[in-house]
């Protein structure tokens, strides 16, 4: 951690499923700038005090954090979006093209009018050739109505395969990672420093990584527990994007926190932004597609939530949008505030097409558009929210987000060397 005259410095990574790529190459730009800056064997680990994380977001954390037998992050930035593209098919694997037929005429009808018509014409006219029989259709039903959407097996096996038997306290840098417990009701944060002081907090990062991945809908919930010497912790987790999608203020908080409890460390207070240097990465949102109509209001029930356009979740994107923008407006009114808005980047976009912004739209094509989303971010203005408008608009002189972070990653250089040189002269 950063002494009292050294810089924190902060990266925070959202969720949100497959769109994980997107900051993909915004993270591998900015190991490169900084490879070219201080040598080939720098990494992202090197060089943020913090590195906090939410869903897809929290395992990108974990994979930049912990050790090989190296002791040395077990995925660079670059490698990042070769295990996206790899695994995500195999975690959320797409409806065969009979099941898509079926699905396009589900999300065709008007719940609320017309489910007489969607019993008796969807069975004649669709699920009978789909499914064959009614047992295919009941099981169908029972499936889509009873059940996670995907079992989570295949992502359970991969995440304990790569992390292994790795604990929290074990992680290069410290790290945030948030999930959601549904028993008790509340955020359940995992913290590196915390694990650290109370082996009752230390848990294996797999267990972390999959309970923070739990989208509900998408994934089931996850149950495990933390053995310590002093006692048995049980958890009961679902998705931390339920709390924060957007991690970055949740960051600033524990860091805070952690600050104040370190008796070497004078309080850091929650206005005093100069100490801090955060970069936070979006995973992009729809707003500009505009693909969500209300009508008259009335057929917006539960199903209507839950099956929108394109095989998505409107209540989730509404949900998370709106906390996510929420979260970026506090931090760039706080740092402005304080004087160091250079201090803070968020890079983000509005501008995904409705299917592009799908958690879980594995397709090939859908992957490399998304990675696309990411390069292509790079080249385009620095932005924030427009109160007025909600939409993202470029911010005047401050160029692209590649210049941006080549700035900012020269701030990252010139911190590290200030503390190795103290080091230095300290030893």
């Amino acid at each position: 951690m950063a002494d009292n005259e050294n810089l924190i410095t902060i990266l925070s990574i959202d969720g949100e499923g497959v769109r994980g790529i997107i900051p993909g190459p915004i993270l591998a730009f900015l190991e490169t700038q900084l490879q070219k800056l201080d040598g080939d064997d720098a990494g992202i680990v090197d060089y943020f005090d913090f590195i906090a994380g939410t869903s897809t977001g929290g395992l990108v954390t974990a994979m930049l954090t912990a050790p090989n037998e190296n002791n040395r992050p077990l995925f660079t930035a670059k490698d990042i979006n070769n295990f996206y593209f790899e695994e995500s098919p195999k975690i959320f694997p797409q409806e065969p093209e009979q099941g898509q037929q079926f699905l396009k005429i589900r999300h065709s009808l008007n719940w609320y009018d017309a489910i007489t018509r969607w019993v008796k014409s969807v069975w004649n006219d669709y699920a009978r050739p789909v499914y064959h029989s009614v047992e295919g259709f009941i099981q169908w039903v029972e499936k889509e109505a009873f059940f996670p959407k995907y079992d989570g097996d295949y992502l359970h096996h991969k995440i304990k395969e790569m992390l292994g038997d790795k604990f929290l306290h074990q992680t290069l840098t410290n790290v945030i990672i948030l999930s959601f417990d549904i028993r008790l009701l509340q955020p359940i944060i995992f913290s590196t420093l915390k694990a650290k002081r109370d082996d009752s907090k230390d848990a294996q990062l797999s267990d972390i990584c999959i309970g923070t991945s739990a989208a509900p809908y998408y994934l089931p919930p996850y149950f495990f527990e933390i053995n310590s010497s002093q006692s048995t912790k049980k958890f009961n987790l679902v998705d931390g994007g339920v709390a924060a999608n957007n991690p970055t203020l949740l960051a600033i908080c524990e860091v805070t926190k952690e600050m104040s409890q370190n008796k070497g460390s004078p309080c850091l207070n929650i206005m005093d932004f100069s100490k801090l240097l955060v970069l936070s990465l979006g995973t992009g949102s729809s707003k500009r597609d505009e693909k969500l109509e209300v009508g008259d209001g009335k057929s917006w029930g539960l199903f209507s939530w839950f099956m929108g356009p394109n095989n998505t979740a409107p209540l989730f994107d509404v949900v998370l949008t709106a906390m996510d923008d929420m979260v970026d407006i506090y931090m760039s009114v706080f740092f402005q505030a304080s004087g160091f808005k250079e201090n803070y980047l968020r890079i983000q976009t509005d501008s995904l097409k409705y299917i592009e912004a799908s958690t879980d739209n594995s397709k090939k094509e859908n992957l490399e558009n998304l990675e696309k989303i990411g390069r292509d971010l790079l080249k385009k203005p620095v932005s924030a929210v427009n109160l007025e408008t909600g939409l993202y608009e470029p911010i005047e002189k401050q160029g692209t987000y590649e210049e941006a972070l080549i700035n900012f990653a020269a701030k990252l250089s010139e911190e590290r060397r200030h503390r190795l040189q103290a080091q230095g002269t300290s030893g």
